[in-house]
């Protein structure tokens, strides 16, 4: 027997790491080498097809050890009769001495002494035994070593579609959330883009206020110039408003956009609001200040015309006394007092321009003008002192008259041909600054442009 144990134990021979392979040997066969070097006698069934595998032993005759009668095993029924368990069903039941446990048989819950099992097993009856014999265990399943590989390599390669599927799922699902990403941001790139085309069309709209500005600053006393800034100054505030989304939108767009190129443009959009903004406020104190001096050249071409016809009016006065009758000096009287009025006149009007634009300066004019009421307060005196009949108060002032009027000469060689020029030129003196900062708008805006320009040419490529 034991020449047959080591040679069975040469033949079953282990080898390392068989895992997955013809030569895997289940735990059954383990165990039952265990078991035979422990002296189980168990039967061929029991410990697979290989029967009893004595690991480390010598060949040898073994001397076969010396049976022990035992008692019989089974469960004594209420009634007096006795029923054998076979081994090969039997499985252990719990309690609370390992000398009373009964193998093969499981009744639900035993007491954990021996007298309180005992009165159960009395006080029961017997109808209670079908489910006694029913509540035994079934016997474990065992397997051939063959059946065992078959088994756990039905069991890796369960595992293996097991974790492909897993791993296709979390590929679909990273595709998934990867596609839906393309998509949003494919979305909020197309959002974004609508965004600035509606900008630059809201510029384009906003254009057609600015060229009418830029012709009313550029040239603003040309005629037709007053209409074109009461158009400007109707259409005001719809362009600044449309400027405002135009530059949310913009400033919106400049933000989200990736694209360098889209970005750019973005930004060049923003540039030309800003510069358009610029164009319409500076232009709306050119307008304000074109129309002060509008008005005010106005105002000072009547002021003038009334000095006019006030040296009209002095020269007639002076042809009729050129015979010193009364008749004549009464109407010389007439007209003198006339041209005084006017020089009056002449007087608030130069007054009232430079009060509609402050910058002018009519001091000149206003002296020229006070010079010439003084020489005819003379002249008037000299009348009434002829009407008199005082030749020597006459003579007097006269003279007064004559040097008065030669003041008044001389103060008028100092004034320009065309004294509303004045205006228009403390206009530019006074723009300067405005005019500079008007044109460096305009640059900005046509240097944003060029590049806005390029940028639709091409997209729409």
């Amino acid at each position: 027997m034991g020449k047959l144990d080591e040679k069975i134990t040469r033949a079953a021979h282990i080898k390392r790491h068989t895992v997955g392979t013809s030569n895997e040997i289940s735990f059954s066969v383990l165990d039952a080498a265990k078991n035979a070097l422990d002296g189980d006698e168990a039967s061929p069934s029991e410990h697979g097809p290989f029967g009893r595998i004595a690991l480390f032993t010598l060949p040898g005759k073994r001397k076969k050890p010396v049976a022990t009668p035992t008692k019989p095993e089974g469960l004594h029924l209420p009634g007096g009769d006795f029923v054998a368990v076979d081994d090969d069903a039997a499985l252990p039941f719990s309690s609370s001495k390992r000398g009373s446990d009964v193998p093969g048989v499981r009744i639900g819950a035993i007491s954990s002494s021996s007298e309180s099992s005992s009165s159960a097993a009395t006080s029961a009856k017997p109808d209670a035994m079908p489910s006694a014999v029913s509540s035994l265990a079934a016997p474990k399943v065992q397997r051939s070593p063959e059946e065992e590989i078959a088994r756990r390599k039905a069991r890796r390669k369960l595992s293996k579609i097991v974790a492909i599927v897993v791993i296709a799922a979390i590929s679909l699902a990273l595709i998934g959330a990867g596609g839906v990403y393309l998509y949003q941001d494919h979305e909020k790139y197309q959002t974004n883009v609508s965004r600035l085309d509606e900008s630059l069309a809201m510029l384009a709209k906003v254009d057609e206020t600015l060229l009418t500005l830029d012709d009313a600053v550029e040239h603003p006393f040309d005629d037709g110039a007053e209409e074109k800034r009461a158009r400007v100054r109707d259409q005001l505030s719809d362009a600044t408003a449309e400027l405002d989304s135009a530059d949310e939108k913009a400033r919106i767009a400049s933000s989200e956009l990736r694209d360098s190129k889209d970005k750019e443009a973005a930004n060049q959009a923003v540039a030309a609001i800003s510069a358009r903004r610029s164009m319409l406020e500076t232009g709306t104190v050119l307008m304000q200040a074109a129309d002060g001096v509008e008005e005010a050249a106005k105002q000072i071409d009547e002021a003038w015309s009334a000095v006019l016809s006030a040296d009209e009016k002095v020269r007639e006065a002076a042809e009729l006394v050129t015979e010193t009758t009364e008749e004549n000096v009464t109407a010389s009287k007439e007209k003198t007092t006339e041209a005084r009025t006017l020089l009056e006149t002449a007087r608030d009007g130069f007054h009232s321009a430079q009060e509609t634009y402050d910058v002018i300066d009519v001091s000149a004019l206003v002296a020229y003008v006070d010079k010439r009421i003084e020489a005819l307060g003379f002249a008037l005196a000299s009348d009434d002192a002829f009407l008199a009949r005082n030749k020597e108060e006459a003579a007097a002032q006269n003279e007064a008259y004559n040097i008065a009027d030669a003041e008044a000469a001389t103060l008028a060689k100092a004034l320009p041909s065309d004294p509303s020029s004045t205006v228009f030129e403390a206009y530019e003196e006074a723009t300067v600054d405005l005019q500079k900062a008007y044109s460096t708008a305009r640059s900005q805006a046509g240097a944003a442009d060029a590049f806005l320009r390029d940028y639709l040419g091409t997209e729409s490529k």
